[in-house]
């Protein structure tokens, strides 16, 4: 990118515009459709954005990748031309670090915007800029208030957000838009797709409410000898045999009356028979597969923990780290200068989730120092201790029997003369 592009780009990004003049019957595609509705499914269920989050494994997926994102800090480092990395201090770094507004703190930030793109499909902020361009203030806004155009291969957004105030048309120069799996334009949310799964999900915790919310009552048939004269005699018949099954607090008894000859025949499936609890085992995982999360976070003994550690290695590399790379691609196109681009990476420092037991921790940075990788403050910075101000706490520590691979014959010849000449002394 040539500097006269450069600098119309920082002008663009200058003076955030609100494009009030534009007519929505102007762009070409029509309007994305809202995702907060409610999705067909056969298990009679309805399924929203709202009805799915008092399923319990929706829940916990949702809770679990959003708090462990905005827990992640954001690190920016300039890059030299060997790849080395240097931190550095950025506008970016401030904004997600320490306020990104004065609405909300920086975990409730990145919480809240995490947790609508997974429910929603694409999470929005409002990007305040100053007239060099500077970001300001990052605010968030209702996904279910965007609507998103194309024209031109250029997105628009049109935002009636009356909470957040913001409101009007905008380009994509000032939205922060993190999306989920969609069509490269917007995201599209998981309900779209998982709605059978948590349709299921929600009839089998439905069931299990109704049951023991009823009392765990049996549910059948009650037949006595003869013929019943009127409803009155028959709902008779049926309450007494209900209060003689049910205590005062109209809980199950266990033990029910029956008397002149009358017999009761079952007519619906005990949770039992229904493997009620099997399948919501199953539905717990079922649910977990759409988020790629580990069982381990949402079972308590789905897993031993012997290898506790390596599941939750896995959880960071397959389940969270999509997510990561989303955001620092985002937060370079937008709150980065086009000619910082080429010079500075935006990261979250993931280490601190990847971290095994002490033990393991120790033996790792153990290995590193002895083999002249890190230093002894490298280390005590991965760890969160304060680094020491002691020359060899900065050094770098080699094994002293280990040479270059190249100088491998020198080092054999000289030993060999060193051996003859030895010899030679004491003869």
């Amino acid at each position: 990118m040539g500097i006269i592009q450069r600098i119309f780009g920082v002008e663009e990004r200058a003076a955030p515009k609100l494009y009030g003049g534009v007519q929505e019957s102007t762009y070409t595609l029509s309007q994305v459709k809202s995702w907060f509705q409610s999705v067909f499914n056969t298990s009679g269920q309805t399924v929203n954005a709202e009805t799915s989050m008092k399923l319990s494994a929706y829940y916990a997926c949702i809770r679990n990748i959003s708090e462990d994102l905005a827990k992640v800090p954001f690190e920016t480092f300039s890059v030299d031309e060997q790849g080395n990395k240097t931190y550095v201090k950025h506008r970016a770094t401030s904004l997600l670090n320490k306020m990104p507004s004065n609405l909300y703190t920086p975990f409730t930030f990145k919480q809240t915007m995490q947790e609508y793109a997974l429910r929603f499909g694409n999470a929005y902020a409002y990007l305040r800029r100053d007239p060099d361009g500077k970001v300001t203030q990052m605010v968030i806004v209702d996904p279910t208030n965007v609507t998103v155009q194309i024209v031109d291969q250029k997105l628009y957004y049109i935002i009636n957000d009356v909470k957040s105030g913001v409101e009007g048309i905008f380009s994509e120069d000032n939205i922060f838009h993190i999306r989920a799996m969609g069509d490269g334009y917007v995201g599209k949310s998981i309900l779209q797709y998982a709605a059978e799964s948590l349709g299921s999900a929600l009839a089998i915790q439905s069931y299990a409410s109704s049951f023991f919310g009823s009392g765990a009552t049996m549910t059948g048939v009650l037949e006595v000898p003869g013929v019943v004269k009127d409803e009155n005699t028959a709902n008779s018949i049926k309450n007494s045999f209900n209060d003689s099954y049910k205590n005062i607090n109209g809980t199950n008894n266990g033990v029910a009356l029956l008397h002149s000859g009358a017999k009761f025949s079952k007519i619906s499936a005990q949770p039992n028979e229904a493997q009620m609890v099997e399948a919501k085992e199953f539905s717990v995982a079922d649910v977990a597969k759409w988020f790629r999360m580990p069982l381990s976070k949402l079972q308590a003994g789905a897993t031993g923990s012997s290898n506790l550690e390596q599941l939750n290695i896995e959880y960071v590399t397959d389940c969270l780290m999509p997510w990561f790379v989303r955001w620092e691609q985002e937060i370079e196109r937008k709150l980065f200068r086009f000619d910082e681009m080429d010079s500075l990476d935006a990261k979250f420092n993931v280490a601190m989730l990847m971290r095994g037991d002490m033990q393991s921790t120790a033996e790792y940075l153990k290995t590193l120092k002895y083999a002249g990788f890190i230093t002894s403050n490298d280390g005590r910075r991965f760890v969160g201790l304060n680094t020491i101000n002691e020359t060899f706490a900065d050094q770098i520590y080699s094994p002293v029997n280990m040479i270059p691979a190249a100088k491998e014959n020198d080092f054999w010849a000289n030993k060999d003369q060193s051996q003859t000449s030895t010899k030679g002394t004491d003869q």
